[in-house]
């Protein structure tokens, strides 16, 4: 994570008025190491990271699992001893800029505790020298609620394609046009409150206790939420609440694509009955998020990305995130990572086809020709590369 400003009275070592928002950002997270230091209690939670075979499934569909991992802003660390329990043979490389955090993170990977040794790192995720410092070819780089709080995201979306390997894909989580700041801020600021450098007192409380009961946001009820979080995500000095149109093309100017968004699967699933999704094909994946983020403006995007040039030249892939059972030309799917379930009436030759797209994870053009000879075939690939089915 990198964004914060203090939630205390300005003191020794409080942030100074002056100061560049990067500096002020830098500032906080050395006043406020984010998520927190309790790092083992920490690691315990669920956190608001997607599933890694949801990640894993779209990002690198058929692939095998990640040999070299990046968590590109790790705070203390929490996250990336997640991803150490999940995948005890990588090579994981965790990098922030602020060294309170380095420092909290090292001290509890010294305590031996989660397995195999993570390399942790002081570094910018903006500097050009990024990938001489921590090296290349990652095959799968995280970034978490962090560029939401730095003034030039595309720079960082820039260096870290340098980082990737061909077939790599980038994680990102960042804030939405829905994020409950863009309205709370402002709100704060109508009862007398300052909401950069706010102090933590009981009439903040109250107001965010009022917030809660009048909203149900899929970041939990904030009036609960420890000062680290507040630091970040009410009173930070930087704040890049953007929709999800405004983060792809972000990312498009950075020569990566849009592979999936976490909402996706399930936003299209509800409007699935009667065909009420017809309107919207033939949008790509990323078009098609970005048309649902406009009806519903997500509080937080959770997007997967790949390099453009490699999502031109990949072929079908199964995702491996739904069982499916093919009866009487009827194949019903169910994913528990998604909490997705619909059924598709199939031709014999599609059904042959499906089993054999699940069996092998992969497919040829010859097989696709199942679905892409009709009309009715397209847009059922459509909807399965939407819902995670398949991939590429």
């Amino acid at each position: 994570m990198l964004g914060a400003a203090s939630l205390t009275r300005p003191s020794a070592g409080a942030i100074t008025v002056g100061l560049s928002s990067a500096e002020r950002i830098k500032q906080g997270y050395e006043r406020f190491p984010y998520p927190g230091s309790d790092v083992a209690a920490l690691s315990q939670r669920g956190g608001s990271m997607p599933a890694l075979r949801w990640m894993l499934g779209i990002g690198r569909p058929g692939s095998a699992k990640p040999r070299r991992v990046l968590i590109a802003g790790c705070g203390t660390g929490v996250e990336a001893f997640r991803l150490r329990l999940a995948l005890p043979q990588a090579e994981i490389v965790a990098v922030d800029f602020s060294p309170r955090s380095i420092a909290v993170a090292q001290k509890w990977e010294r305590s031996g505790k989660f397995g195999r040794p993570i390399r942790f790192l002081v570094g910018d995720l903006t500097a050009g020298n990024l990938r001489k410092e921590i090296g290349g070819d990652f095959d799968l780089i995280t970034c978490h609620g962090v560029l939401s709080y730095i003034p030039k995201p595309e720079r960082a979306l820039v260096v870290l394609a340098t980082c990737l390997a061909t077939d790599g894909a980038l994680y990102l989580g960042a804030n939405g046009a829905g994020h409950p700041t863009v309205a709370l801020r402002p709100w704060l600021e109508t009862f007398g409150l300052t909401v950069t450098g706010m102090k933590e007192e009981r009439r903040l409380r109250q107001l965010l206790r009022l917030w809660d009961a009048l909203h149900d946001d899929d970041l939990g009820e904030l009036a609960t939420m420890p000062a680290s979080y507040l630091a970040s995500d009410i009173c930070g000095a930087w704040f890049n609440n953007w929709s999800l149109e405004r983060w792809r093309a972000a990312a498009r100017r950075a020569g990566w694509e849009v592979a999936g968004t976490a909402v996706l699967p399930a936003a299209l699933r509800l409007t699935m009955d009667e065909g009420r999704e017809r309107p919207l094909f033939p949008a790509g994946v990323g078009k098609l998020s970005e048309r649902l983020d406009q009806v519903r403006p997500a509080g937080f995007h959770r997007i997967m990305l790949r390099r453009a040039a490699a999502m031109k030249t990949s072929g079908l892939a199964w995702t491996g995130l739904y069982t499916v059972k093919v009866s009487g030309g009827v194949a019903r799917f169910f994913s528990a990572t998604l909490g997705v379930r619909f059924e598709e009436t199939l031709t014999t030759r599609q059904a042959e086809a499906l089993r054999t797209l699940a069996e092998r994870k992969k497919t040829s053009r010859v097989a696709e020709n199942a679905w892409v000879r009709s009309d009715a075939g397209r847009r059922m690939l459509w909807r399965w590369r939407a819902l995670g089915v398949v991939a590429g």
